[in-house]
């Protein structure tokens, strides 16, 4: 049994130091720390080579968002052999003992979870209500025992969640047609269907409490087309993650045409998404399974 750690990063240098010295300091060792690179421009990749030798890299030549970086991170650890993936952001700092929470409740049931998420706290301690995992009765969670410290989980984001790969292999990578935003609950909601899903009370992330986005600008359009992908699509996502992608659609369009800055942006952006959203489709894409050898991705750092 291995597992890795994935990391998807763009032009965070400073935190992306620091994100790698959490993994590092882990009470329960990481076999692998993959950074996947966007295209950073801040020598980012530099400093991982110089400051952290033992963690492997793999660099794609354009941004392709949140989404491609965790599709493609997905993909080159099921080429790898692992175990379990334990995805985050490039600005999260687990605490040093936040993996074997995880592992223990995945242990605990068998191995049979499709993800196990941690509990995410802003750097004052306060949980941030984005990142907290919808409860869902027992009885919609494939039967799984409910260890100690844990709850039925029905999706969770990128920050923190440990994934079955064996479940992973199973489905879809996270559709990196995404790009940015609801790539990471319509994936989590597809394996808990397939495997069921936990959240950990006592494995801890800290991540920046960001403000929310009173006005995405052009986010708008990823976050109105991702949403209707979700609900059109019904190989993509869980019902618990269309009900998700549904919450507060028209509503949210509605306060963001008050909040937008620049209302003409805010009409090119909801147009496109809506067009996109509606007359085009997400390319689902099966794990490949291949080696490192095989990728036709740049990959330097070594594998423990």
């Amino acid at each position: 049994m291995t597992v890795a750690a994935l990391v998807v990063s763009h032009n965070r240098c400073d935190l992306l130091r620091k994100c790698l010295s959490a993994l590092l300091a882990q009470t329960r060792p990481l076999d692998e720390i993959l950074v996947v690179d966007n295209d950073s421009s801040d020598g980012s990749v530099d400093m991982v080579r110089r400051e952290f030798p033992s963690v492997t890299v793999v660099r794609s030549p354009t941004n392709i968002g949140g989404a491609g970086g965790f599709s493609l991170g997905v993909d080159t650890l099921l080429g790898h052999g692992h175990s379990f993936a334990w995805l985050m952001d490039d600005d999260a700092e687990p605490r040093e003992d936040a993996l074997e929470p995880l592992l223990s409740a995945m242990h605990a049931t068998g191995d049979k979870p499709g993800f196990v998420a941690s509990t995410v706290l802003a750097p004052d301690g306060t949980k941030i209500p984005s990142h907290i995992p919808l409860r869902i009765p027992v009885a919609e969670n494939h039967g799984l025992p409910t260890p100690p410290d844990t709850y039925p989980a029905a999706h969770s984001t990128f920050v923190g969640v440990l994934i079955n790969l064996e479940t992973a292999g199973s489905t879809y990578l996270p559709i990196a047609d995404f790009f940015i935003w609801w790539d990471d609950s319509e994936y989590t909601s597809r394996l808990q269907t397939l495997a069921g899903g936990l959240a950990s009370t006592t494995s801890i992330v800290v991540h920046p409490d960001k403000p929310e986005w009173k006005d995405l600008g052009p986010r708008l359009r990823f976050d109105v087309r991702n949403r209707i992908w979700i609900l059109k699509h019904r190989r993509l996502a869980s019902a618990r993650g269309r009900e998700r992608a549904a919450e507060a659609f028209w509503t949210g369009i509605w306060s963001q045409a008050k909040n937008a800055r620049r209302k003409d942006r805010f009409v090119r952006y909801l147009v496109q998404g809506l067009w996109e959203g509606v007359f085009t489709r997400p390319r689902p894409v099966l794990p490949a399974r291949r080696t490192a050898n095989d990728s036709p991705w740049t990959e330097s750092g070594s594998r423990p």
